[in-house]
């Protein structure tokens, strides 16, 4: 009778070892799994968490090139042969050439300079120059004017062409032909003074400067898909000469909204 108690005592003792291993390992197993959905987790945040950056620092990086200017230098084929160019001052002047009888008018447009912080901007960023009056006997236009505009003309006389004349006025004319002459809050400039021209590539937005003081024009807009456009400058009279001012320290503060 003892015999047959002992020998069953053991076999529940070894049945019970065997239901404790089994509950052990499932216990296990199922500790593994839930540590390696957890590490799948914790991975899983992580990479939303690096694309949330990187997204972040895209955005980040299109915001500072949409406020980078980009520089510019005068380009001598495309000037009226009229004109010469200073290249270690940056000015050009309207010369006499002895055979002409009345004065007219001559155009400059300057280039951009190809460089990596001007290629990486693309078709973003802001268009910006500033002009010291050197000499001033008649009119003179600062403005911007896409390669279609002829050089024996002026600003905002041609299609696309934007100018800021002398005398007070701005011009304008779309490539419809269509026309605007605004002379209310612009003022006129003479020798000494310094007047920019801008374009906002984001907003579209042209603006003007004087003396490093935004003028407060508010509505005049590139029309969507118009070709490159590129700081100009309109001389008519002989002698007639500005300093151009490509960047990047401007009398105009950049950061501030344009």
């Amino acid at each position: 009778m003892c015999e047959n108690q002992n020998a069953l005592a053991e076999k529940v003792s070894e049945t019970e070892a065997k239901l404790e291993n089994q509950f052990e390992n499932v216990l296990t197993k199922k500790r593994d799994n839930q540590t390696a959905s957890v590490t799948k987790l914790e991975n899983g945040m992580r990479d939303n968490q690096n694309v949330l950056s990187l997204m972040k620092n895209m955005a980040t990086l299109a915001l500072f090139h949409s406020h980078l200017p980009i520089y510019y230098q005068w380009n001598a084929s495309d000037c009226d042969w009229k004109i010469v160019i200073n290249e270690s001052k940056n000015a050009i002047q309207r010369n006499a050439t002895g055979t002409e009888g009345f004065p007219g008018f001559c155009s400059c447009r300057a280039g951009p300079i190809q460089m990596p912080s001007a290629a990486a901007v693309g078709r973003i960023g802001i268009i910006y120059a500033e002009y010291r009056i050197l000499a001033s006997k008649g009119a003179i236009f600062i403005g911007l004017s896409t390669k279609e505009m002829p050089l024996y003309t002026r600003l905002g006389n041609a299609r696309v062409s934007y100018g800021y004349a002398n005398f007070g006025r701005i011009d304008y004319k779309n490539a419809n032909g269509n026309e605007l002459n605004i002379s209310d809050n612009v003022p006129s400039f003479g020798i000494g003074d310094v007047v920019g021209c801008g374009l906002n590539r984001t907003t579209r937005q042209v603006f003007f400067t004087k003396n490093g003081q935004r003028l407060n024009i508010t509505n005049l807009y590139v029309d969507e898909g118009t070709a490159d456009l590129y700081p100009t400058v309109t001389l008519l009279f002989h002698g007639d000469a500005v300093e151009a001012n490509f960047g990047p320290n401007f009398q105009y503060n950049l950061s501030k909204k344009s």
